[in-house]
């Protein structure tokens, strides 16, 4: 190890060191985590340094009653960190530009009642839903999950990071738009990025059309914006049923989150 990088990483383990988050609870609560076993030791660190930023940053705010303790806030500072691990600079304590849209998540014990009534338009498709959700977000608002569904479960086929889908929807609303399409990095396509996740999700589309089982979440095919939201679940906890499903959509996915679990 060079002088540099050895300078860099006492200066990292510094910053660690002064984290609001205690290593015993660190660790405690990101032996929990399967996604967290991907990645190394400094690694580690980063996240360990960015979750203690979003802590500092961002009111989690618990509803209905409910009681989070410091492990359960530490879990869900951990998931946005992973999200934003790769577009983040965690030595960087006033950054968090990826999360600049919203200051708070809420926190439901289970399930919630979105207040809304189930409405359709001329044509008979459904614009409102109204019902119980796992999680929601607005343009302008926070972000709203529930607990039962974002604590930590063994990786699974089925992805389900209601955390992750409800902060992809907040990354795809930085340039304005709920289309998902984010603003992307200056090394990436526009037009290779449309055209990938447009056919991909046409296709899932078609497949739900001909009655065929669609590898992933069907929700998926709601519309552009819910299919990457679903992807991007997909990419961070089933990444080998994506890369089967959609190659060219987690190749794309990988450029943007810069990570690549395969």
């Amino acid at each position: 190890m060079g002088v540099t990088s050895k300078i860099r990483r006492f200066l990292l383990q510094r910053s660690v060191r002064k984290s609001r988050i205690p290593l015993t609870l660190w660790h405690s609560t990101t032996a929990q985590m399967p996604m967290m076993q991907r990645y190394a030791n400094q690694e580690k660190m980063h996240l360990r340094l960015l979750a203690g930023h979003i802590l500092a940053q961002k009111n989690i705010v618990p509803v209905n009653g409910f009681y989070l303790c410091d492990a359960m806030r530490v879990t869900i500072a951990t998931q946005a960190a992973i999200l934003v691990f790769r577009l983040e600079h965690p030595e960087q304590s006033d950054s968090l530009r990826w999360l600049r849209n919203w200051r708070q998540i809420v926190v439901y014990p289970t399930a919630f009642h979105n207040g809304r009534q189930t409405t359709f338009n001329i044509k008979g498709v459904m614009e409102s839903w109204g019902g119980f959700e796992s999680g929601e977000t607005h343009y302008q608002g926070g972000i709203i999950i529930n607990w039962q569904d974002d604590q930590p479960h063994p990786l699974r086929q089925h992805a389900n990071q209601v955390l992750m889908h409800e902060m992809a929807h907040k990354l795809d609303m930085l340039d304005g738009d709920t289309n998902g399409h984010p603003p992307l990095h200056s090394n990436m396509n526009q037009q290779v990025w449309f055209d990938v996740f447009s056919e991909a999700f046409e296709q899932l589309n078609t497949q739900l059309e001909h009655g065929i089982k669609t590898t992933i979440n069907p929700y998926a095919a709601t519309n552009p914006a819910e299919f990457f939201a679903v992807t991007t679940e997909y990419f961070f906890e089933a990444p080998r049923v994506l890369q089967r499903a959609f190659p060219a959509v987690y190749q794309q996915l990988s450029l943007f989150y810069r990570q690549d679990f395969l």
